[in-house]
Parts: C-alpha cells; sequence; structure tokens
C-alpha cells in the first residue's frame, strides 16, 4: 500500500496551488499525494496522513517568531502560517515524517521555537539567493552548499554529492529565497551551509523531519529526498498498524478474560446453591 503524503497547498483566490513538480516526485518516489488546504483543522491531516510536505510559499509572519515585520517582508499568510506550524507540532507528537521545502523549512524552523533572517541582506557580505521564478529556470544550480557528513541528509544524498575528506561533502543547488533559518529550533540541528554561512538545511536530532532550503522538486538528483521522505512514511504505517494489531489483541485478550472470570464465577455459584429438594 502507498503512503499518503500530505502536501499543504496554498489557496489563492479560487484555487489550491500545491506545485505539479512535488506531486510528480512523490509519485515518482512510490508515494500518493494528497492535496489539504489550510481551511480545514491540522487534527484531520494528522489522523490520515502517513508524511507530510510542506512546500514553498509567501514569507512567514514575523509575529510567530516574536518580531515586528521589518520594511523588506513580503507578501504573507496568516492563516496558512497558523495552520502549518500548529501541524508540525502535531505531526512530531505522532511522529509523522516531515520535509519541508523552502518556506516548509522555515515553518518547521519556526513551529519548533526558531526565528528566521526576514531578509538576507540583513546579513553582511550575503551571495545572491534570491533567484525568481519567473526570470531564472528552475533547475538551474545556482550555488554550492556544503552537507555534514554524519547528518541524515548526508546519507541520504550522499550517492549524488562530492566528497571531501571525512566532514563534509558538497553539490550545486537552485536558489528561490530572501529568508533564512538564524536561530535553529528546539531539537533541530543545522547540516547544510552555503558559502556565505547561510544555513541550507535543518533537520531533528531524533526523528524524520528535514528541512531544506532549495527546490529539490526541480533537480533529478535530489529524488532520493522524496524517497527518504515515502520510506520514512512507510515506516511509521506499518510501525501504526503494528501498534494498532497489539492494541486490539489485548483487548481481545482482557475481553475474554473477563468472559472467562465471568463463567467461572457464574459455574462456583451453581455448585454452591442450597439443596431444595423434598424427602
Amino acid at each position: 500500500m502507498k503512503p499518503l503524503i500530505a502536501i499543504i497547498g496554498s489557496p489563492w483566490s479560487e484555487s489550491l496551488s500545491a506545485g505539479r513538480a512535488h506531486i510528480r516526485r512523490i509519485i515518482e518516489a512510490g508515494g500518493l499525494p494528497a492535496v489539504f488546504s489550510p481551511e480545514i483543522e491540522p487534527e484531520d491531516v494528522v489522523a490520515v496522513a502517513d508524511g507530510i510536505l510542506l512546500i514553498e510559499g509567501p514569507d512567514v509572519h514575523p509575529r510567530f517568531y516574536g518580531e515586528d515585520p521589518s520594511p523588506s517582508l513580503r507578501e504573507v499568510d496568516v492563516l496558512r502560517d497558523e495552520f502549518e506550524i500548529e501541524l508540525v507540532k502535531l505531526a512530531v507528537d505522532a511522529n509523522i515524517p516531515v520535509l519541508g521545502v523552502g518556506r516548509g523549512m522555515h515553518v518547521i524552523n519556526v513551529a519548533l521555537g526558531g526565528t528566521l533572517y526576514q531578509d538576507l541582506y540583513d546579513i553582511p557580505k550575503a551571495i545572491k539567493h534570491d533567484w525568481s521564478f519567473g526570470n531564472t529556470r528552475p533547475e538551474q544550480r545556482l550555488h554550492t552548499v556544503r552537507i555534514k557528513a554524519d547528518s541524515m541528509l548526508y546519507s541520504i544524498l550522499k550517492e549524488s554529492l562530492n566528497v571531501e575528506g571525512t566532514n563534509e561533502a558538497w553539490t550545486w543547488v537552485n536558489s528561490f529565497h530572501h529568508q533564512a533559518v538564524k536561530r535553529v529550533g528546539e531539537g533541530l540541528r543545522q547540516v547544510a551551509f552555503a558559502v556565505d554561512g547561510l544555513i541550507e538545511a535543518i533537520e531533528s536530532k531524533e526523528r524524520f523531519i528535514i528541512g531544506v532550503q532549495w527546490q529539490p522538486e526541480h533537480l533529478p538528483e535530489m529524488l532520493s529526498i522524496y524517497r527518504a521522505l515515502i520510506e520514512a512514511s512507510i515506516k511509521r504505517h506499518e510501525e501504526t498498524d503494528e501498534m494498532r494489531r497489539r492494541e486490539i489483541e489485548a483487548e481481545i485478550r482482557e475481553e475474554l478474560a473477563r468472559e472467562q472470570g465471568e463463567s467461572h464465577h457464574s459455574s462456583e455459584t451453581s455448585d454452591n446453591l442450597p439443596d431444595t429438594t423434598q424427602t
């Protein structure tokens, strides 16, 4: 059975946008994509999803990490912010695998208590990261990132990385963002960096939660990221099924024990009835 991967879309006007490239990658990796609107309850997504994909979109409003908007802030969608932040928290509690791409990485970080740079050009010596989808082909590799060799992300991408020494490897990625992770959220670690030191990927220390700053859906060598999400989602689905099976078996055993106890008690009562035979 294919795992159901919940993709959170962006409601614009009368349509719900989720990015066809992401959908194709999920299908290619062996998953079943399903697009959800942030207009529903996040608990409803957690109830049915085997894995979650948070995709690109508008800026996360800085109120969610304790800041006021700077003049460099661009479009925001507070409804989607609230929904996705709560969804990440629920997914962590339910041990549902989460992959965040672009904005999705920012949401993961903020949901777990981290902060963001509202604009990269607040950072001295930052290279260009904010290429435009409208003017730049998304499959173009525009700058390098270095990935820590002791990370889950490294193990996922190692076949396509350029390895240097024993501590790091690097690869080329596309780049379409003007915000970035500042302080890393609780339980997360930074595992990839651009040449200017900007954090390009984060991951959980304990479970499958990965965020990448680039757009892997447009890079064929990054299909392994989606495959890793599918594999983690299948494992979680199987573990959940096994847990439910054990709970059902335990309930059946308790019911049988209760019935046997009642039957034994009834038998003892019958054996001890007084003799009312007339002589």
